[in-house]
């Protein structure tokens, strides 16, 4: 049987296609592919059943057999993952950079390019950039590849609201023309293949979920605090994006712009000595020359980030009570000025909150950095491509692809 007859025959048969989904599961989870007994005793199929998705999914073009693990005593197990040719496209859209790298279904970054480059210029130039990125990190990546690659989707990461189901922005707080953009549909047709965007916070959440300090918890919650507060949450093991999509929007919590705000205050009236000799010299004032002067010791610049840190905290106390997460994780640009931010944080959550909710709860810093977002929309993309309601159309589209190369042979 062929892939594209494969995929046909899957279409109309919602049981193999979720079971077979399970099975992609397990292999999304393992660090280099399962074994067929591996998969049968985490989603409970039977030897026959996980047999037969496999060979299905091989014959579709989704997976691939790639040797056998190392023997335990008894005949060795065949390893099976995914096609090492398959690939997404992660990219980020943040406040002050375009973002896009390709990436391997099990995650390996195949071609990297951070492009500086403001949101406020408008969406025009920046997706237009963004696509011209995509482009040449595709080129750069299959140049470099032993043979060609399959882009099966694109995930993208915007610093603003974003409406899941539809794909579009809605009144990012940066620049009035960024409302309304069918992003998701545009980039769609650009490069013919399914695309899916969220709030990069959403994905951060997702990348801490699967390689970072929320791996194997249930429910978790990522807190980014850059220009302004933004929360990302992991209920049951699942992203939880809210009726519209706009779950864990903190805005109206001090973050970065308010901390710079405040800053400015003491700048111009000349109260603060460190903070006017910075700006005489030509620097702006941001929450990140904020987080410099505090580690050089100015107490100013410590009273700014400490009084920031107790309203932060003070607002994730109450969601520490009310979402009762086994960890938070927290990430972003004013999060990384120093241990004392983070220490007040904890401090005021663990003073302000349920003693039962904080008996277990972790507090901690990412340890992804500033690869959280495009991990995530890489999570993201593979996530979709292999649920049970897109994996049909996956291997639809890979027999289409399938027949194209057989074609053109």
């Amino acid at each position: 049987m062929n892939e594209a007859s494969t995929a046909r025959g899957w279409r109309g048969d919602g049981g193999a296609v979720a079971s077979a989904a399970a099975v992609a599961g397990v292999i999304r989870a393992a660090a280099d592919g399962a074994s067929r007994t591996e998969i049968g005793a985490v989603t409970g199929l039977s030897k026959a059943v996980v047999s037969e998705r496999v060979r299905a999914l091989v014959d579709a073009g989704l997976l691939e057999e790639a040797g056998e693990f190392g023997s335990t005593g008894g005949r060795r197990a065949t390893r099976v993952r995914f096609r090492s040719d398959l690939v997404v496209v992660a990219a980020e859209i943040a406040m002050t950079h375009v973002r896009a790298a390709v990436v391997t279904l099990p995650g390996r970054i195949l071609a990297d390019e951070k492009l500086p480059l403001s949101m406020q210029e408008g969406p025009e130039r920046v997706l237009t950039a963004l696509e011209s990125l995509i482009e040449r990190q595709l080129a750069g990546a299959r140049e470099s590849a032993a043979g060609p690659l399959v882009l099966c989707g694109v995930g993208v990461g915007i610093a603003g609201p974003v409406e899941f189901a539809t794909g579009r922005t809605v009144h990012p707080p940066v620049h009035p023309d960024w409302h309304d953009q069918p992003v998701r549909d545009r980039l769609s047709v650009r490069f013919g293949v399914p695309v899916w965007t969220d709030n990069e916070v959403n994905l951060m959440a997702l990348a801490e979920q699967h390689r970072g300090a929320g791996a194997g918890v249930a429910d978790s919650l990522v807190v980014k605090i850059g220009s302004w507060v933004g929360a990302g949450l992991i209920s049951n093991g699942r992203l939880h994006r809210g009726a519209q999509g706009c779950a864990g929007s903190l805005v109206t919590t001090a973050g970065g712009d308010d901390i710079a705000a405040r800053a400015e205050l003491l700048a111009l009236s000349g109260q603060s000595t460190a903070l006017a000799a910075a700006a005489n010299a030509g620097r702006p004032v941001t929450a990140q020359l904020v987080a410099e002067l505090a580690q050089l010791g100015d107490d100013d610049c410590r009273r700014i980030l400490d009084e920031a840190a107790e309203d932060i905290g003070t607002v994730l106390s109450v969601l520490v009570d009310f979402f009762n997460p086994a960890v938070v994780v927290v990430t972003g640009g004013v999060a990384s000025g120093g241990g004392a931010f983070l220490a007040r944080i904890r401090e005021t959550i663990y003073g302000r909150s349920l003693a039962l909710a904080t008996r277990d709860l972790r507090i901690v810093p990412s340890s992804l950095g500033a690869d959280a977002a495009i991990l995530g929309a890489a999570a993201m993309a593979v996530d979709e491509l292999t649920s049970a309601a897109g994996l049909g159309d996956t291997l639809a589209r890979l027999g289409t692809s399938a027949a194209t190369r057989t074609g053109a042979e």
